[in-house]
Formats: C-alpha cells, sequence, structure tokens
C-alpha cells in the first residue's frame, strides 16, 4: 500500500475500501481469489475525477466453497459509506452480516 494515501487514485481508494470491509467479515483467508469484475465510476464530469464508484467483485468466500460469491458494492468517498448486494454464491452467517449500508469510520 502508498505511503502517501493522498496520491492515490479514486478508484484505487473505491477498491482498497471494498477489499478491507470484505476482509473484516470474512477474514483474509475468506477472500480467496479475490476479482473485481467491474469498477464503474457513478458521478464525475471532465478532468474532475468520481466520488462514486461500482464496484462487483467475486471471491470464494470458504476453503471449501466450489464457486465463488459475487457482491455488488456502491462506493461513495464523499460520505464514506459502501452500500452491498450479494448478487450470487450461497448464503451464509456470515455473508449475511455483509450485505447493508456500511460507514467507514475516519
Amino acid at each position: 500500500m502508498p505511503s502517501d494515501i493522498k496520491n492515490v487514485s479514486a478508484s484505487i481508494k473505491a477498491i482498497q475500501q471494498v477489499r478491507a470491509l470484505f476482509e473484516s467479515v470474512h477474514g483474509n483467508l475468506g477472500l480467496l481469489k479475490f476479482n473485481i469484475e467491474v469498477l464503474a465510476p457513478i458521478n464525475g464530469k471532465g478532468a474532475e475525477e468520481s466520488k462514486k464508484w461500482k464496484v462487483i467483485c467475486s471471491f470464494y468466500e470458504t476453503l471449501s466453497s466450489t464457486s465463488p460469491s459475487r457482491y455488488e458494492v456502491d462506493v461513495d468517498l464523499s460520505e464514506n459509506t459502501m452500500t452491498v448486494k450479494k448478487l450470487s454464491g450461497e448464503t451464509t452467517e456470515v455473508s449475511k452480516k455483509v450485505v447493508g449500508t456500511w460507514h467507514k469510520k475516519e
């Protein structure tokens, strides 16, 4: 991770926040083959970088998972919020905990 976070683009910050959220819920072993499938800006015009991002990611939640779970996360870097929806994969007690809106504390 870069030492000066201010030089990191908003898209990278969005990815880092999404991964950190899933690591906090599943642990780093629960993110096997973490993959960003879609990274799309939701706002921003011209030279202004978007502060809102749609991230669709997939990963194997457990060592015994037979297929990856897919999630859609709307990240708002201005408000420090993430809204998580599960798109596919088995539903477990742990995966139920991550669905909803999260507010990142500074």
